[in-house]
């Protein structure tokens, strides 16, 4: 049985609660501006590097340390499988 919208809520709200707004944004933007540069192939080389030395400019500018950044990144990559898995489950 798929989740319920009150449990995906939750999933996501601990996921939050859990996770600076700055940080869980870059997280986002990274994770997203990636898949982008890729598929252009401009991940590696000079676009890609600024794109991720921006992201962390961003993050210590905003006293978010990498090490916290990881965790959220770990969690955002957590959090969107679970979801996918609860997805797929049958009704």
């Amino acid at each position: 049985m798929p989740a319920t919208p009150e449990e995906m809520k939750r999933l996501v709200d601990t996921f939050e609660d859990a996770h600076a707004p700055v940080a869980r944004a870059m997280a986002d933007l990274l994770v997203r501006g990636n898949i982008l540069l890729e598929a252009y192939q401009m991940l590696e080389g000079r676009i890609g590097d600024a794109f991720e030395a921006f992201v962390f400019s961003v993050l210590h500018e905003h006293g978010i340390r990498r090490e916290a950044f990881a965790k959220t990144l770990l969690a955002l990559n957590h959090l969107r499988v679970t979801i996918d898995h609860l997805d797929r489950l049958p009704s």
